[in-house]
């Protein structure tokens, strides 16, 4: 799973549909991005049987993290690598986990990143998008890691088109186009009541920003764009992205 948690914007309010979501679904591997402390302690909660990276650095607890199942999977290594961000302690967070009892099977790299917002003050002024660069540089950094052992990247990519396409020049696929199908949108979820809406003519457009990329021996078994309300109250203003996959020799 993916999700892109909205910060700690009125977090007291919407933790028990978070709690639920995760609660409920518990998925093997997740990946977040605007992550916070408050809803690092939630997720901790909600995933006992899980772990994440633990780390001193502020960007896993204020930008990224990655939560692995514990009876399936065991840290390795992990890191923080640049790929081009503007904001300090965010890049490319990433996690090498070794299989707990299939140790026929080669390590796997879970990532994260979340690409720069199109309203930010650079882009503003130059009218120039940094994404697709930041995609290639994400790929490249992720597939020098994996050495060939299979990838998955949890992502949302604030944008359409060129930042997908750097991602497949580079062997990278996604689970809906891979099964055929096309990703239903992401964003904004709606009906949303717990916050006015902002950034008029983006905030209304609907759009696929959030994404599970994959490398290697891989293959997508499901995909789905999860639609998720406790007492009318979503988790985030983004849908979280789930997928399964098969891991072994793909033909």
């Amino acid at each position: 799973m993916t999700h892109n948690l909205w910060g700690d914007w009125d977090l007291p309010r919407r933790a028990p549909a978070l709690s639920g979501l995760l609660a409920g679904r518990s998925p093997d591997l997740l990946g977040v991005q605007e992550l916070s402390p408050g809803a690092v302690e939630l997720i901790d909660a909600a995933l006992p049987g899980h772990a994440r990276v633990v780390d001193d650095a502020p960007g896993w607890r204020e930008h990224a993290n990655l939560w692995w199942d514990r009876e399936l999977f065991a840290e390795v290594e992990h890191g923080l690598a640049d790929i081009g961000m503007p904001t300090p302690d965010r890049g490319l967070s990433w996690v090498r986990l070794r299989h707990v009892e299939a140790s026929d099977l080669a390590p796997l790299v879970l990532a994260s990143a979340h690409l720069t917002f199109p309203g930010n003050a650079e882009e503003v002024r130059t009218e120039r998008s940094p994404r697709t660069e930041q995609a290639r540089s994400a790929a490249r950094e992720l597939n020098r890691l994996a050495g060939g052992d299979p990838v998955i990247l949890c992502i949302d990519i604030n944008d359409y088109a060129r930042p997908l396409w750097a991602f497949y020049d580079d062997g990278f696929r996604e689970p809906f186009g891979t099964l055929g199908r096309t990703c239903p949108i992401t964003h904004p979820v709606t009906p949303r009541l717990d916050k006015p809406m902002r950034w008029e003519g983006v905030q209304v457009v609907e759009k696929a920003l959030d994404w599970l990329f994959f490398n290697g021996a891989l293959r997508p078994r499901t995909a789905e764009v999860v639609d998720y309300f406790l007492d009318g109250v979503a988790p985030s203003d983004h849908k979280p992205v789930t997928a399964t996959f098969t891991q072994g020799a793909v033909a």
